[in-house]
């Protein structure tokens, strides 16, 4: 596997997904790229009368500061696998994507932002347009009381959440190939959309007719992405029944399809911020 990006920005976020960077990168015998991405500051601030000319500051000495604090960071939380470290400038999202293109990453490791009882409502700015632009997997996790518990280098569990667009075969074929090079046992969830407390949910005839449908598409699925994985077919909302089948699985990873994120009633797609979100481990979207 070639290199794992790992944009940092000095936060405690950061710091806390170093040792799960560096348990990815022995896992997969991978280099580690250690990003920092310089945000020059505009000389005006706000617009029309209501604007500021801001003070004064030397690009150069911002520069020389931001690599001297990327020279030695994380070094002893890296430490034993290969680090190289890069600082670029401009807009962060872009830049992280544009970095991973051109240094040829085949992951992009990075903390998302929400906390405490908002984070069902919080993903970061950053996190959300590199989710949208970059074009390699991007793993994600939200810090909290669930992800505190779970051991970087524990990868033995993993779930893979899929739709029943055709697209999903690519997404089955990386997870496969994913789990065969970390060693992990990996099972397929498929999440039908609905409230199993409303009427045509409760009818046994109904229920049955979705899953058997459910389950010849995805068996479908597995024959052209070449694999025969165990499937969880459930019903309710994806984002809480993966968040619970990942809790009961005690799966360490969540693998999700992220194709065109943003589109409009796409199914599992369509909630991929959810689940991310909401997921008690860590995510990689697709």
């Amino acid at each position: 596997m070639d290199g794992i990006l790992f944009p940092v920005d000095f936060s405690e976020q950061s710091r806390n997904s170093a040792p799960f960077v560096k348990a990815m990168a022995a896992r997969l015998q991978s280099e580690v790229i250690l990003l920092n991405v310089l945000e020059v500051p505009p000389v005006w601030y706000g617009t029309g009368d209501g604007g500021a000319w801001l003070p004064p500051f030397d690009i150069d000495d911002l520069r020389e500061e931001a690599g001297a604090r990327l020279k030695d960071y994380l070094a002893a939380e890296l430490e034993g696998v290969t680090v190289r470290r890069v600082l670029a400038e401009g807009d962060a999202a872009r830049q992280i994507a544009c970095q991973a293109k051109t240094n040829k990453a085949a992951l992009i490791m990075m903390p998302t932002h929400g906390y405490g009882p908002y984070r069902r409502l919080l993903l970061g700015s950053i996190t959300a347009k590199v989710l949208h632009d970059a074009d390699c997997p991007v793993w994600t996790a939200v810090h909290s009381a669930e992800f505190a518990s779970h051991v970087p280098q524990n990868l033995d569990r993993i779930l893979c959440a899929i739709d029943r667009d055709h697209e999903e075969a690519h997404v089955i074929r990386w997870a496969t190939e994913f789990a065969d090079k970390a060693g992990a046992q990996l099972r397929l969830i498929h999440v039908i959309s609905g409230d199993p407390e409303i009427h045509e949910f409760t009818d046994r005839v109904y229920r049955e007719q979705l899953f058997q449908g459910a389950g010849e598409a995805l068996e479908a699925l597995q024959k052209e992405a070449g694999s025969r994985l165990g499937v969880l077919l459930r019903l309710g909302d994806p984002a809480h029944v993966i968040h619970d089948e990942a809790c009961a699985e005690q799966a360490d990873l969540v693998i999700v399809g992220r194709g065109v994120i943003q589109k409009a009633l796409g199914g599992l797609r369509s909630t991929a911020y959810a689940i991310i979100r909401q997921s008690p481990c860590p995510v990689i979207s697709v």
